[in-house]
């Protein structure tokens, strides 16, 4: 059975939310273990800017993964229609 587009995306985001899965699940046990670090995160996306200072590397680790699993699911389903 030769391989479609189709299930080469299903391959790709079950490999995507497989690695999210385990970083979410690191850095849940990173958090619970009480490991601390010093770092800033500076994120900026359509004229906002964000910065998070001092967090513990288990929620980086966190929202890693969820970063993953959302660009995950718009790639899989898609995005809102253009204007």
């Amino acid at each position: 059975m030769p391989l479609t587009p189709f299930h080469i995306s299903i391959v790709t985001a079950i490999g995507a939310y497989c690695v999210s899965a385990l970083s979410i699940f690191l850095g849940y046990e990173l958090f619970i273990a009480g490991a601390t670090g010093a770092f800033q995160v500076t994120i900026q996306a359509k004229g906002v800017t964000g910065s998070i200072l001092s967090v513990a590397p288990g929620l980086a680790f966190a929202g890693f993964g969820m970063a993953i699993a959302v660009y995950a699911l718009k790639k899989l389903i898609g995005g809102p229609p253009p204007r």
